[in-house]
Parts: C-alpha cells; sequence; structure tokens
C-alpha cells in the first residue's frame, strides 16, 4: 500500500491502519532490529519488544512524521535502528548486573544463548553473505534490495538505471544460482 493511502487508513481507522503498516513493514523492521542487535547480548524477547516498542513510537508520533522528509519505510529503518541501539546500550550495562548466583538470569540467558547455534547461524550469514557477493553486480543489488530491504522490482529498477523486467529476470536468474549453490533444484 502506498505510504498516503497508509497514512489516511492510520487516521481514519488506527486498528485498521496499523495491522496494515504491520503486515506491509514487519519483517523489515525486525530485520533491522535483529541485525542490529545480533552482537550485542540480547534475548529474542529484546528483539520482539524492541520491534513493538518501532510501531508503537510510530503511531504514538505520527504527526511527527513527514511523508515530504522520508517515506514510512525509511522512517521505520531509523526508528528500528535508534531503538535497536537503545536496546543494545541497556543490555551492555546490565551484562556486569549478572549474577552467578541469580538463577533467574542465569535460566533465561541459558534458555537463548547456544554457542553452538550462534556459531552455525553467523557461518550460515557469511556463507550467504560470500555467495551473494560471488553473484557480482547489480545481481547481489537487486537480490539485497529486494529480499532484505523489501524493495519492489519497480523501485530497484528506478535505483540502478534497468528496467522492470530486467530486475525480475536477473532476481530469477540470481535465485536459481544461489538455489543450486547451496543445493536446491532450479526453478
Amino acid at each position: 500500500m502506498e505510504d498516503s493511502k497508509l497514512l489516511r487508513l492510520l487516521h481514519k481507522d488506527p486498528s485498521t491502519g496499523m495491522e496494515q503498516l504491520m503486515n506491509q513493514y514487519a519483517g523489515l523492521v525486525y530485520a533491522v532490529v535483529k541485525g542490529k542487535l545480533a552482537e550485542s547480548f540480547c534475548v529474542s524477547t529484546d528483539i520482539e519488544d524492541c520491534v513493538a516498542d518501532v510501531f508503537s513510537e510510530f503511531y504514538t508520533e505520527l504527526d511527527k512524521y513527514d511523508p515530504k522528509i522520508s517515506s514510512i519505510k525509511s522512517y521505520l529503518c531509523v526508528l528500528a535502528r535508534y531503538h535497536a541501539t537503545d536496546v543494545a546500550r541497556k543490555r551492555e550495562r546490565q551484562r556486569g548486573d549478572v549474577s552467578l548466583d541469580d538463577e533467574d538470569s542465569l535460566l533465561q540467558i541459558a534458555d537463548d544463548f547456544t554457542v553452538e547455534g550462534d556459531l552455525a547461524e553467523d557461518e550460515l550469514r557469511r556463507e550467504v553473505l560470500s555467495a551473494l557477493k560471488g553473484l557480482g553486480e547489480p545481481d547481489s543489488s537487486i537480490i539485497i534490495r529486494k529480499y532484505y530491504f523489501g524493495e519492489s522490482s519497480k523501485e530497484i529498477a528506478d535505483v540502478l538505471k534497468l528496467t522492470v523486467s530486467n530486475v525480475d529476470m536477473r532476481t530469477h536468474r540470481a535465485l536459481n544460482k544461489l538455489r543450486k549453490l547451496f543445493g536446491g533444484k532450479e526453478v
């Protein structure tokens, strides 16, 4: 949904507007927050709370949002980075406050932290980034813009000075290369 329509909906029917906003941008906001908090010692509830705070602040500060300055997408990304940085700082300060005698803190840490899981996730992330770089330009940029930032083929085409059909074809071919590289079948 276009920003102008979404803003009208948020003002006219806040409940439906927020639902639409979250359906449209929750994945992006989650990815930004998780990416920012990946290096910090944060649990999954921190990420979820941070995402909820981003949407809450967007709605409560809706009158401060100026569509002439940025898109809703960009604005939400900035809010997400800000909130994630704030959460990371708080966690960093609390890191020294965890007592080995406090079983609740240790259980919370143990529930959300596994060295093997984190190492495997980091290794997978490195492999995917390496594979994306291996695609070359503009294919790697297209895939990142489309699947990480959630941009449409038209938006990508405008930025990269390509046609929409060229972006779609390059996306299809790049995804097939990635599937093949990671052991999947071409589509």
